[in-house]
């Protein structure tokens, strides 16, 4: 995929993020695959789908060079998963992942993982190709509802037992409309967190909140839960953010892009009422004449946001690179990954 830059990217990278984001970042939530394992007649050169779905190559050199492109100069590590739309076997998705990390041993790979693998299939590819973690999606729920699922009906309890037995981390995209103001969400979290004390969990996306309301709603319970973890991918709203922040200090949040392929797509997530959605280029029916109607990078509407609210916390320069870097350095060692002195 060919990425570039027009005169507002550049305005926003060189005026509002160059000096924020540090030198070296470490990217907690991205996706790999290979679109033609499940259709040998996707070219690699297919334009990208706007539906976020069948890019037909994201691998390692791709996400080097999007990152080149959208913040140059910078040394960029990754967590990387499997993309939960790719139909083809887990295994041959896993495998295709855990090769990305060749070449950068800072990076790690989490297996994608559902409801009905054995815990023995797990524990096997584990060993085999060093993963760090489990990523689990809603989508596979054992009840067949993506909204309303719970986390045990995509993440089956001997599967969190395994990551247990192995110490390793598990990325949530939580499920239920109120996201993790939700009283279900926040109970199987207690009653997983107080049984799999060696599990560390990273909700992703805020926590699903793309406005502050969820956050809000589940503050005091989330400060009580010792092996939370949160990343801030796809979000663009400051005050969530600012939540965040509030709930888990500096040392518990981490950045994130979601590519491929969302952060490198152009528009923003909106929240409005309860609700939040994408706002893109071709999906609304606004009179822009009255102004520059363009929109930038979904990656930079998060980091115009992240710096809004690292800004209102009077976070400096060593905060900073805790959260683009040092937390995920940090989580890593947990879960026994190597990481620089």
């Amino acid at each position: 995929m060919k990425l570039t830059l027009n005169d507002l990217d550049r305005r926003i990278w060189e005026s509002e993020l160059e000096k924020f984001v540090p030198m070296t970042v470490f990217d907690t939530h991205t996706h790999v695959y290979d679109w033609r394992m499940d259709s040998p007649d996707v070219k690699n050169d297919a334009p990208p789908d706007p539906g976020h779905g069948r890019f037909p190559l994201t691998d390692r050199s791709t996400l080097q060079a999007i990152d080149a492109v959208l913040m140059p100069g910078r040394t960029v590590h990754r967590i990387s998963f499997p993309c939960p739309l790719q139909p083809a076997p887990p295994a041959q998705t896993n495998a295709f992942a855990a090769r990305q990390a060749d070449g950068d041993p800072q990076s790690a790979i989490l297996m994608h993982v559902r409801p009905d693998m054995t815990p023995g299939t797990i524990d096997a590819e584990i060993k085999q190709h060093g993963f760090r973690g489990f990523k689990p999606y809603r989508m596979h729920s054992v009840t067949g509802d993506v909204a309303a699922c719970r986390i045990t009906d995509y993440l089956p309890e001997p599967q969190i037992e395994m990551a247990d037995a192995h110490g390793l981390m598990v990325m949530l995209h939580l499920s239920r409309r109120e996201a993790i103001g939700d009283k279900h969400n926040l109970d199987d979290l207690e009653r997983l967190q107080a049984r799999f004390p060696r599990v560390q969990w990273i909700l992703a996306h805020c926590a699903r909140s793309y406005y502050d309301g969820p956050l809000l709603a589940a503050a005091d319970r989330l400060k009580e839960m010792p092996n939370l973890w949160y990343e801030i991918s796809s979000v663009c709203d400051s005050d969530a953010m600012s939540v965040l922040l509030e709930i888990a200090g500096p040392d518990r949040v981490m950045y994130g892009s979601d590519d491929m392929p969302v952060g490198s797509t152009r528009g923003k997530y909106i929240s409005f009422g309860s609700s939040w959605t994408e706002l893109n280029e071709r999906n609304h029916g606004f009179k822009l004449d009255h102004c520059d109607g363009r929109m930038t990078f979904v990656r930079y509407e998060s980091l115009r946001a992240f710096r809004r609210a690292c800004r209102r916390q009077g976070y400096g320069t060593r905060e900073i690179e805790k959260l683009f870097a040092g937390n995920a350095q940090t989580l890593l060692a947990q879960t026994g990954h190597p990481v620089p002195a």
